[in-house]
């Protein structure tokens, strides 16, 4: 049981701005080549740049990486289960 909440704990390893892992995602929310935005163990995540690429998610293990040319991340609070939207329900930034 240890091992499973280990992996659930959210940690952002930053590699220049090429390369971000994460670690306690949950979800993902939306992407696309200029955002990705995860719901994580800490709350919601989003990585903004250009060309993002999902290149390994691991819900099971709650691991992400990602490529491309990261220029910002942004936090926000904990996710409501009422307040999840979906790819289509997302308002503008």
């Amino acid at each position: 049981m240890e091992q499973g909440m280990n992996a659930r704990q959210h940690v952002l390893t930053m590699e220049g701005r090429a390369r971000a892992r994460l670690s306690g995602v949950i979800a993902v929310s939306c992407f696309n080549e200029k955002e990705i935005v995860l719901e994580t163990s800490e709350g919601e995540i989003a990585l903004l740049g250009e060309g993002l690429h999902i290149e390994q998610l691991n819900l099971d293990e709650g691991k992400l990486d990602v490529t491309g040319e990261i220029a910002g991340v942004e936090y926000n609070g904990p996710v409501k289960h009422r307040e999840r939207r979906g790819l289509f329900g997302r308002g503008k930034r």
